[in-house]
């Protein structure tokens, strides 16, 4: 079964969009990819500065790039 939806897309995604001979099942694919990918862990929905921290407090991390991070989260 399927049911119609109204989205507000940017006009340049819209106009690329138009191009596409089957629009609608181009949309699913692509929801259905993003919607599986968030349940999936990602390093990169984890704010920068935390990564940072974290990294810091690793054994196998040199000193030096240590503490290059620590003088970057100092300055935000």
């Amino acid at each position: 079964m399927k049911i119609n939806r109204t989205f507000s897309i940017p006009v340049k995604l819209a106009l690329r969009l138009k191009a596409v001979r089957n629009q609608s099942a181009l949309v699913s694919r692509a929801v259905y990819k993003y919607l599986d990918e968030k349940e999936e862990f990602s390093s990169s929905d984890i704010p920068s500065r935390s990564l940072l921290s974290a990294i810091t407090n690793r054994d196998d991390v040199p000193e030096h790039i240590k503490v290059v991070i620590q003088l970057h989260l100092e300055n935000k």
